[in-house]
């Protein structure tokens, strides 16, 4: 059996899909499974074994229509359906991610499965799709995926059963540190999402007294800046150069814990079940906290967290930050999960 996985973006909706496929492997260890990816994050797919072709898509780069994007879309669309399917899944719910779906080809008798209309944000997509399953939305991402994969292959699904994500990296060559590592991650797109960088940098203070190293990764030049400030003058706080996701995520395999706010590098800390405290504050972790046995979500104690908006809405000329955040100390932070390590 031939199936294509759609499921577009972005790294920490892409792990979440990670559980559901290793659910199927073990249903049907012979089944032959093409992810379909937006080409930022293509390097993510390969690191479950049950994927045997990563499909690079560059829908957010194609929105601006010129020739060079126009071509590169037509041999896309060629090299797609040169392939047929006995079964297509739209994992994403929203209406680019079941047009893909939809110029996908299939095999005689095949079909286009995805979430019904009452279970996505973006309901005309289901009519995209023969096969409509409903989920209900309340509940975890992971827990959403694993039931729509259940239905969607015809087999049973146990809530109860552990999650396991089941991530290979690409092997590399481990260096040896002075001081067992800790990983901050202080990057994330929302601007509702970030911890103020006075908390990152006591818990920069904190975490060395302790006897540990810290390392920072960024991914603009924003974040660069941040990142240096966070580590200024402490020479255990180490501010990691720019690399691509698998370097990067080898760098986080090899810390011995991580601290970081609702991003999806958190989700890949979860996948590799490394011992991590995540911070929330906008967003709510029982929906898509990152999930796994060593994970310790703390959702800031505010009356409007969390608010689930991109921009906080308390920010004024005098309140410069979200206030949700004010009410955490780095001691707040770095005390469950220096108990959870040490």
């Amino acid at each position: 059996m031939k199936v294509l996985v759609i499921k577009l973006t972005s790294m920490g909706d892409l792990l979440h899909l990670f559980p559901a496929l290793s659910d199927l492997q073990k249903h049907n260890p012979k089944l032959c499974v093409d992810w379909m990816v937006e080409d930022s994050f293509a390097e993510i797919p390969a690191w479950h074994p049950s994927v045997e072709k990563v499909i690079s898509v560059g829908s957010r780069r194609w929105r601006s229509l010129n020739w060079k994007n126009l071509k590169e879309f037509l041999v896309f669309f060629r090299q797609l359906r040169q392939e047929k399917y006995d079964l297509v899944i739209d994992a994403q719910g929203l209406m680019k991610s079941a047009g893909f779906a939809y110029f996908a080809r299939l095999n005689k008798g095949g079909k286009r499965v995805g979430f019904s209309a009452d279970s996505i944000k973006e309901s005309p997509a289901a009519k995209f799709y023969k096969e409509k399953i409903n989920v209900k939305r309340d509940q975890h991402a992971i827990v959403r995926l694993r039931q729509l994969f259940a239905q969607a292959f015809d087999y049973s699904y146990n809530e109860k059963s552990s999650v396991d994500y089941q991530i290979k990296l690409p092997e590399k060559p481990t260096q040896n540190q002075p001081r067992q590592s800790i990983f901050f991650l202080h990057g994330t797109t929302w601007s509702s999402k970030h911890l103020p960088d006075q908390i990152w940098r006591d818990l920069v203070g904190l975490v060395t007294d302790d006897g540990y190293q810290v390392k920072l990764s960024w991914g603009n030049d924003k974040e660069k800046k941040r990142a240096e400030w966070i580590a200024e003058k402490n020479k255990y706080a180490e501010v990691l150069p720019k690399q691509n996701l698998s370097a990067l995520a080898k760098q986080l395999q090899d810390s011995v814990a991580v601290i970081g706010v609702d991003t999806g590098l958190g989700h890949l800390a979860a996948a590799l079940n490394l011992p991590a405290i995540s911070i929330y504050g906008a967003t709510n972790a029982e929906l898509t906290g990152a999930l796994s046995s060593n994970q310790i979500h703390l959702q800031t104690d505010y009356p409007c967290s969390p608010c689930l908006l991109k921009k906080c809405n308390k920010i004024t000329k005098q309140v410069m930050q979200a206030p949700c955040y004010q009410t955490l100390s780095a001691a707040d932070i770095w005390q469950p999960l220096y108990e959870k390590i040490a």
